[in-house]
């Protein structure tokens, strides 16, 4: 009979539990700027010992400098550089909604025909479109209870609308199509009025071809003439009011800046778009008191251990954005001079070493995140490359390098014979970059550049 037996064995684990301090400190690492300043509000809607202020760009920076000392000029040069960002913050544009009721306002519209134009506004798309059907737009009109909505006064004044938008500014707006859309930004009383309606109505699939020297011949035209018709058609919007709408991009704005002054490199944090992090003193001055009894002296210290926790992690948001930003221009000395094709490979684990933090750290740190430099604003996560590998003694080239190299060689070259893929690859290995002809056909795709076919200049 076979026996049955318990086999007993000890096993040791070692789980680490992270206290709510670390989570939260984690958890406000990991913000973009923007998105810190609501959770902060948020924070002192439940807990009236913290205080939170909005943004005073009166408010230094906190600078770390990547020398020993730093001169008074390259400290005012910093100091201009942070009050020009802070200047350069845009103003909330007016919405395509308020743009239209100012000229509504100036024009001579009946009480339904404005409210059907502005009814349209709200079915433009973000572009400035309108692209429901005419049958579409009634519906929507039934339902919003718009005047004489489904009747044939109603069809009447929804021609007349469509009309009336179609003749307010942005030129444009209203278009049932992005081709209408720039066929109504054309001045009729242009002598070319009529070549650049054909362009538009008859020719854009050859256009899109590159096929200009057949289109020239349909018209009767030279090629530098037809160049020049295009030219014009390129000035001109398909999106007419995407500047305009209310769910545009948002400005993007800097967490820290860089700023170079002879030898003196220095990385600063932008602190005067952030809210200001406090305690209420007069929380802790009652904490301090005598004056409250135990419930309430424990109700008020649990509100001010939660405000200090959150002031702590705001702190210590700053301290590692800016060990993390200072890292990377550390290690990569080249971008200060040559921008970014003067990057090399960086690895997150390789910093993540240098500063004797977790990678994920660096990943929470960086996520979101951009810095102003001499060469634009910028993400923190464009330094981090990986490498391409070249036939020289470097051993490696970032990716991003390679890129900027990609397109230096397409803008000199010859638009009557452009450089196709393969020929790109020749020359890169020419200068010690060993690169597949897919990641040039990559590269150049991700830097919006059409084929050679494509950009081939017909003379």
């Amino acid at each position: 009979m076979a026996k049955l037996g318990l086999n007993h064995g000890l096993h040791q684990r070692q789980d680490m539990v992270l206290a709510p301090r670390m989570l939260q400190a984690i958890e406000v690492l990991a913000l973009p700027g923007a998105d810190l300043e609501g959770w902060l509000m948020e924070q002192a809607e439940g807990n009236e010992a913290l205080v939170v202020e909005a943004p005073r760009p009166e408010l230094t920076s906190d600078r770390g400098v990547l020398e020993p000392s730093r001169s008074r000029a390259a400290a005012m040069r910093a100091s201009d550089d942070h009050h020009a960002l802070l200047m350069a913050q845009p103003d909330r544009s007016l919405s395509l909604s308020d743009t239209v009721e100012e000229q509504l306002a100036a024009r001579d519209a009946g009480g339904e025909l404005r409210e059907w134009v502005r009814f349209l506004v709200d079915c433009l798309d973000p572009s400035g479109l309108l692209g429901d059907s005419d049958e579409e737009l009634m519906a929507l009109a039934v339902a919003a209870d718009i005047a004489l909505a489904g009747t044939e006064s109603g069809w009447s004044l929804l021609g007349r609308a469509i009309g009336e938008l179609q003749q307010l500014e942005p030129a444009g707006i209203g278009a049932r199509s992005s081709v209408e859309a720039l066929l109504l930004q054309l001045d009729p009383t242009d002598g070319d009025y009529a070549l650049l309606c054909s362009l538009l109505e008859d020719f854009l699939f050859e256009l899109s071809r590159n096929r200009r020297p057949s289109v020239a011949a349909k018209l009767g035209l030279e090629l530098g003439e037809l160049d020049r018709l295009l030219g014009v058609l390129g000035q001109l919007e398909t999106r007419p009011a995407a500047h305009l709408t209310e769910d545009a991009a948002p400005t993007i704005q800097p967490d820290v800046m860089v700023h170079k002054d002879g030898e003196l490199v220095s990385v600063e944090l932008v602190r005067g778009l952030l809210p200001s992090v406090t305690i209420d003193p007069m929380a802790e001055e009652l904490l301090g008191g005598g004056a409250l009894d135990g419930e309430a002296r424990g109700y008020l210290r649990g509100k001010v251990d939660r405000a200090r926790s959150v002031a702590e992690a705001v702190e210590m948001r700053g301290v590692t954005l800016l060990r993390v930003a200072e890292g990377v221009i550390r290690r990569q000395p080249l971008f200060m001079t040559d921008g970014l094709s003067g990057l090399s490979p960086l690895s997150m684990t390789e910093l993540a070493a240098e500063l004797e933090l977790a990678p994920s750290t660096i990943s929470r740190a960086v996520a979101g995140k951009s810095m102003q430099t001499p060469f634009g604003i910028l993400p923190l996560r464009q330094f981090f490359q990986t490498s391409t590998s070249t036939a020289g003694e470097g051993g490696a080239a970032a990716t991003e390098a390679v890129r900027i190299r990609v397109k230096h060689l397409i803008d000199d070259e010859d638009p009557s014979a452009p450089l196709s893929d393969e020929a790109i690859v020749e020359a890169l290995g020419d200068s010690g970059l060993a690169v597949a002809r897919r990641t040039v056909a990559k590269y150049r795709k991700e830097l919006g550049i059409p084929s050679s076919y494509q950009r081939k200049r017909h003379v």
